[in-house]
């Protein structure tokens, strides 16, 4: 913890009148080495150099924290001219911050405030009472309505770090609460270890959800692009539209192994692959190839920016004959975002597509409400009375909602154009969960065919209430799982995930036995049927025909979105997506 000198006017009622630069109150000069810093939690000796024009007398005036934590050991009183003033500030061990303030009389002046010294509290003692308040606050949330009541019986440690409040306890549930999360993948390194989905996470204050301040890519795949030379590259999965490496030019599969003039390696990737992922800041020159050509080499430099965030990752019409087909990559379902998923239906209605490809294979859920505004558009309007999805509480209490608009039509997005499609083919993969996979639910609960492709989805057919909690002036989201959902005719039973009708990717550990063994990322962009096998697949299905293994040319119209922006609001009370949002 550091120090903090500020110069503050104080009212003559408050105090004493503080130091102006300009007016000399018998004082030359103050200096303070630990200006515009708090004082450490520790303790901590601060000398500072006042030079008076005559004797002096130096006095603290405590603030808060009581008065016995800081001294003056040196300079109390001194002569005219240059003088040592020796601050000790105790070591803070309580749960409160707290101040002090330097005030000084030169013979013939008005006493004066030189300086406010502010100290934080022990960091020890605030995490503590952070983590009791968080883990009380979650105990007694999970007590009443946590979906399983057997975490009512479980003896609960509230002392432990918030962070690890969830886990350590609803995994001693055991396969009572299995639905509250999974396990691991083969493909994965943490293959066989179980996790939760019931979370807390810190939030910092936002003026817009809608913007981002990236470079825009998404998460990337690595592979070793020259075994002799040890260079390993980073496989971009895509590219928001509108960011800053969309706008240079970069692509889904582009390979970047060069960042700066620097080679990746073995040594150094992993930590190019996180910051290139989160940098909210800088400025990259990137060697890649693209289309896993070697003998070609590009560069371009990308520097972060703010960009209007765009869930859709890649949309097009797709026309062969007396076939149309829409093809539309999602990559969550975002309320904020509405406005692109009202554009993109209303386009493959203009061009009268005869078949929809919903590509969710980066899709990991979102908004129940925008998933049902989709699916209406899908089933049409003869399916707009039928129950999308059935939601059960803890205690059996119950809720349905309709295609038409969810629970008593009140969500507040509508009816979406009815697109006249017969049936649906999906594209998911292990990414692919909670309102992704109520598409999928949801349709096959009215019998309206749906094809899935790809590899088996996450299997989340549970969801959340979440709150927004203050502690210690920060913001957290607290959300455990509080229901299921079930489709029209019950079915609920997917924690495992839904197993493709067609199967490109098995997730073993063994590659040589997939169709597409890097699925779903890729060496090559959405539309080349090349390296987007799923797609091809799929498109091949549609038309009738049997599937290659090498691509087919298609006549492409990309849908374009509009690049506008939109308020951010806080979720008001009601249901969104997976989650419902109890705020103030």
């Amino acid at each position: 913890m550091t120090l903090a000198l500020s110069f503050s006017a104080c009212g003559e009622e408050e105090g004493p009148e503080p130091v102006d630069p300009e007016v000399e109150n018998g004082i030359i000069n103050f200096v303070n080495p630990a200006a515009d810093r708090e004082v450490s939690a520790n303790g901590e000796t601060v000398s500072c150099v006042l030079t008076a024009e005559d004797v002096y007398t130096a006095t603290l005036n405590f603030v808060s924290g009581g008065d016995d934590w800081a001294s003056i050991t040196k300079g109390e009183t001194g002569e005219a001219g240059r003088n040592t003033v020796r601050l000790v500030f105790e070591k803070n061990d309580t749960d409160q911050p707290r101040s002090v303030e330097i005030h000084v009389q030169v013979k013939g002046h008005d006493q004066v405030q030189l300086a406010v010294f502010s100290q934080k509290q022990d960091d020890a003692s605030a995490e503590k009472k952070l983590n009791s308040t968080l883990n009380s606050y979650m105990h007694q949330r999970l007590q009443q309505e946590y979906l399983w009541e057997q975490y009512n019986a479980l003896e609960v440690d509230l002392s432990m770090d918030y962070k690890e409040f969830l886990s350590a306890h609803l995994l001693k549930l055991g396969d009572i609460n299995v639905e509250d999360g999974g396990v691991y993948r083969a493909t994965s390194p943490d293959r066989g270890k179980r996790f939760i989905y019931s979370n807390i996470q810190e939030i910092e204050p936002v003026t817009k959800a809608v913007e981002t301040h990236s470079l825009g890519f998404g998460p990337f795949f690595s592979s070793v692009i020259s075994p002799a030379q040890g260079v390993v590259g980073l496989s971009v999965s895509f590219v928001h539209q509108g960011s800053p490496a969309w706008a240079a030019g970069m692509k889904r599969g582009d390979t970047i192994y060069s960042v700066n003039g620097v080679t990746l390696t073995e040594d150094n990737y992993r930590s190019y692959m996180t910051a290139l992922y989160y940098s909210p800041s800088g400025s990259y020159t990137f060697g890649f190839i693209r289309d896993a050509d070697v003998t070609k080499r590009y560069e371009v430099s990308v520097a972060t920016d703010v960009y209007r965030y765009n869930p859709v990752l890649y949309s097009a019409v797709m026309k062969e004959g007396s076939n149309v087909i829409g093809y539309l990559v999602l990559e969550n379902f975002d309320l904020d975002a509405q406005e692109f998923i009202v554009d993109i239906i209303q386009q493959f209605k203009d061009n009268a597509i005869t078949d929809l490809i919903l590509d969710l294979r980066f899709n990991p859920g979102g908004a129940v409400a925008q998933s049902r505004y989709l699916a209406s558009a899908i089933a049409g309007a003869s399916h707009l009375d039928d129950i999308f999805v059935n939601v059960e509480f803890r205690g059996s209490k119950k809720q349905a909602w309709k295609f038409r608009g969810g629970p008593n039509d009140e969500d507040g997005l509508g009816i979406a154009p009815d697109l006249g499609l017969k049936r649906l083919y999906v594209i998911g993969s292990e990414n692919t969960a909670s309102a992704s996979e109520l598409i999928i639910n949801g349709l096959r609960g009215i019998d309206f065919p749906v094809y899935l492709y790809g590899s088996r989805t996450e299997g989340k057919n549970v969801g959340m209430t979440t709150t927004l909690v203050t502690a210690d002036e920060r913001r957290f989201l607290f959300s455990p799982i509080t229901f299921r959902v079930a489709n029209a005719r019950g079915e609920r039973d997917y924690p495992d995930g839904f197993v493709p009708d067609v199967i490109v990717n098995n997730q073993n550990s063994n590659y040589a036995d997939d169709d597409d063994n890097l699925f779903p990322y890729s060496f090559g962009d959405w539309p080349d049927m090349d390296f987007n096998v799923a797609l091809r697949y799929a498109y091949e299905d549609i038309l009738g025909i049997e599937r290659s293994l090498v691509s087919r040319p298609m006549s492409v119209s990309e849908t374009p979105v509009p690049l506008g922006a939109s308020e951010y609001k806080e979720p008001k009370i009601g249901r969104y997506g997976n989650v419902i949002y109890q705020l103030d």
